[in-house]
């Protein structure tokens, strides 16, 4: 039957190493709530081929890195781009009429 040594003792941890464990906490409460709005948040969408259809036209007139057989932007990244040039767009038109 094998035996097997006992694993090595842990030296105790200095008081710089418990305060490093404790400082590496969250950020505070009012740091933490401006990234909220950073994190991604999940959605499901429908979208018609028809739609798909263009938008896949739309990526494939964008450049690509040489060789590469994959399009220039993803169909997702497509997106966002476009909804943020929307949500952009709006903003200046509501900004223009004040």
């Amino acid at each position: 039957m094998p035996v097997s040594t006992a694993p090595p003792k842990r030296k105790a941890p200095t008081e710089a190493d418990i305060e490093a464990v404790i400082n590496k906490g969250l950020k505070p409460a009012d740091e933490q709530s401006n990234d909220e709005d950073e994190k991604p948040a999940h959605i499901n969408t429908r979208l018609t081929k028809g739609i798909l259809r263009q938008i896949n036209a739309l990526r494939a007139s964008r450049p690509r890195k040489p060789g590469s057989p994959k399009l220039g932007i993803s169909t997702h990244d497509w997106i966002v781009e476009a909804v943020l040039e929307k949500l952009n767009r709006d903003s200046a038109q509501k900004l223009a009429r004040k």
